[in-house]
């Protein structure tokens, strides 16, 4: 039997490379590139290539499973189903809608999270959603929200083949977004593009740069305004005309007065005639784009990163036009998708907001309920859920396609809040993860092609997924899931659906008007086309590659923001018992907590297990060699780890990956969240991953 070959789209990173899934006797043999597809072109990174093995784990769970004297035990859908719906609605009863949280990965379709949306903020009542998107790209739609006055990432990929300057920050795309890095190289070689590249770390991204700005960690705000100020300085800013489009321009000035190259190169450690040298580059580019990753967004100033970011941008006019403007990469699938659809506790559908009273009645309306039915006040952040169950405020929690046990900061504080909620549903694909072993309540779920739904990509270009197989056993597209449940607690009339198609035709409507306008859009336009890039509002729309290319922008007075920053160090604070600054981040061969590519055997032969960075000369006054275990402590605990010897580190500084855990098979205690603070960004309540006060010792 030959192979059949259906379309698809990347269930790993926000990049959205088109993928073509090959089908023999009813599975997945084969994962290629799509060659005509504009966003990779036929290429294609290690992760979907691997992915075949996946789909027959032996660790697939097949069947709904519930905790019965300490033990996770199989039981029947009804059983499952109706224990979780008698409890929910019990807690509720006396605790209020309030004591129930979800928390959801970006994995999942857009369909699922307007469905979820739709249970937790309509039926029950409660504003407590959440998804990993948190841990991500909050920042990222913070920045925005701020600078441009909406969420709504204004450039495209084929910018890449039109900029003359390529300013990438906190983002190793050679290892996070290979593809992209590809294209980006690519340009560099054929256009002549030049680069800069920001980056604690002389990483692989950092290799192709003309010049490497590699600051100290933590310091990217005063970096941004050093910057700034010497683009004001030697008359790169058309004052007169950055006016016209973006306020705050007198105020910035004031502030990056206070930071000429001399304190620039003190606070970051960049020598000033390489901060002049980058400033001068940008000011003469014609076209810069940016990029921007989790080294901006895992801070405790990540959206001032942003923000600041966005000011070089806007400075420079280098917005709204072909080669010019800001463009992030999500860091999974459907990020995108999940924030517009509104999966974060302060979000509605349609790229609204629970403090807005108009967007509440808007989406009340909508749903045919009272306005009031929808808190107007922001429900709890993943990390304010976890302080919930410390104090019995959050009583159950559903968690969906993410694994908080193992990505979370301060994993003993969060297996300890797990471990005290009376009800965890925990709904995968793969059993044992860190999180569904804590479980009461485990659904399994169907995976990527074993449903059908909707991704939107990190320029805003909307997919079609198809289920091409069956799920194992007793497993269920999460979809389904969530509209048993619902039914179950009594909300059958608000969730009649059958199909994810009938969910997306009702989604769509909600955007009408919407920068996210997707009402163009057909589950049969994108079986056999490439989707467009929203807004796409009618069927004979082509979609939209660049916004706001008028430079009116959704904001009060129609003009953007530069927004002056103040700087503040990271949280976490260097002293002598923690002289370290501790810096995690991703390998080639690995994905966010490994719950699927631990379980790729190519894969996991590439990357089996953590391990610690240190510069040279550190190593050498801790009298450590390479490949001797460290002890690595922090104010939250402590872990061992064999040590790796690299000066493309900056002396003070260490790096450790972020995927490993204790449920597969690396051994207990390995898990650098096991260190890693709590400190959060306060705008977006992200937590600062990038900088953890550390000491080493060696390990006889």
């Amino acid at each position: 039997m030959s192979i059949q070959w259906h379309k698809s789209t990347c269930p790993y990173c926000g990049f959205g490379c088109g993928l073509m899934v090959g089908v023999e006797q009813g599975k997945v043999v084969k994962v290629k590139g799509m060659e005509d597809h504009p966003t990779n072109k036929g290429k294609t990174c290690i992760l979907p290539a691997n992915y075949p093995p996946i789909f027959t784990d032996k660790d697939r769970l097949k069947h709904p499973m519930l905790r019965r004297d300490g033990k996770l035990v199989p039981v029947e859908w009804d059983e499952a189903i109706s224990h979780v719906a008698s409890v929910l609605r019990q807690i509720i009863a006396e605790h209020g809608p309030g004591a129930v949280a979800f928390y959801g990965g970006a994995i999942n379709l857009t369909e699922e999270y307007y469905l979820m949306n739709k249970l937790m903020k309509a039926a029950i009542g409660t504003n407590n959603m959440e998804c990993s998107t948190r841990l991500c790209m909050a920042s990222t739609a913070v920045g925005f929200v701020s600078t441009l006055g909406a969420d709504a990432p204004p450039a495209c990929y084929a910018d890449i083949e039109k900029a003359d300057l390529f300013l990438i920050a906190g983002n190793n795309m050679a290892v996070s977004v290979p593809v992209l890095f590809q294209r980006v190289r690519a340009s560099k070689e054929k256009n002549n593009v030049k680069v800069i590249v920001i980056d604690p770390r002389r990483s692989a991204t950092a290799d192709i740069a003309d010049i490497h700005l590699q600051l100290k960690p933590g310091t990217d705000v005063p970096l941004n305004h050093t910057l700034a100020h010497i683009l004001l300085k030697e008359g790169f800013v058309n004052e007169d005309r950055v006016e016209h489009y973006a306020s705050g321009l007198r105020d910035l000035k004031a502030l990056v007065e206070k930071y000429p190259p001399s304190r620039g190169a003190q606070i970051t450690g960049c020598p000033e005639n390489q901060l002049i040298e980058a400033a001068r580059a940008i000011g003469s580019a014609k076209a810069m784009l940016t990029f921007w990753f989790q080294g901006y967004n895992h801070s405790s100033q990540a959206v001032y990163k942003n923000n600041t970011l966005h000011n070089l941008s806007l400075l420079t006019e280098n917005f709204c036009r072909p080669g010019a403007g800001p463009l992030s990469i999500t860091g999974e699938a459907n990020a995108m998708g999940n924030r517009w659809v509104g999966s974060l506790a302060h979000l509605l559908p349609g790229m609204r907001m629970v403090a807005n009273s108009q967007h509440r009645k808007e989406v009340a309306d909508f749903w045919k309920i009272p306005a009031d039915n929808i808190s107007q006040a922001p429900g709890r952040s993943i990390m304010d859920s976890i302080k919930g169950l410390h104090t019995g405020d959050i009583r159950a929690l559903w968690v969906m396609t993410t694994n908080p046990a193992a990505s979370i900061p301060n994993t003993r504080w969060v297996t300890e809040a797990l471990g005290k909620a009376e009800l965890l549903i925990v709904q995968d694909i793969f059993h044992p993860t860190e999180t569904t072993l804590l479980g009461d309540v485990i659904f399994p779920a169907a995976q990527w092609c074993e449903k059908t739904g909707t991704f939107i990509s990190a320029e805003r270009r909307i997919e079609l997924v198809q289920a091409v197989i069956d799920p194992p056993g007793e497993a269920k597209p999460d979809y389904e899931i969530i509209w048993l449940m619902a039914r179950a607690m009594g909300f059958e009339k608000e969730f009649p659906y059958t199909s994810p198609e009938e969910v997306f035709e009702e989604f769509k409507k909600i955007t009408k008007g919407r920068l996210c306008d997707m009402n163009g859009v057909t589950y049969e336009r994108l079986r056999g086309n490439i989707g467009p890039q929203l807004p796409c509002p009618d069927a004979d729309h082509p979609g939209t590659p660049r916004l706001f290319t008028d430079w009116r922008f959704p904001r009060p007075d129609g003009r953007a923001a530069l927004l002056p920053r103040d700087y503040k160090a990271p949280g976490d604070t260097l002293d002598e018992q923690y002289p370290f600054a501790l810096i995690t981040g991703r390998l080639a061969g690995q994905f966010n907590t490994r719950t699927r590519t631990g379980r790729s055997p190519q894969l996991n032969k590439m990357a089996p297990d953590a391990f610690i960075e240190i510069h040279p000369e550190d190593a050498l006054k801790l009298n450590i060699s390479e490949g001797q275990e460290a002890e690595i402590s922090s104010r939250r605990g402590s872990f061992r780890l064999p040590v790796r010897l690299t000066d493309r580190l900056l002396t003070g500084t260490v790096f450790i990956p972020w995927h490993y855990g204790s449920a597969l098979w690396v051994g207990e205690g390995k898990s650098v969240n096991l260190i890693t603070s709590t400190v959060c960004d306060i705008h977006s309540k992200q937590p600062e991953y990038k900088f953890s006060a550390v000491q080493i010792r060696p390990v006889s």
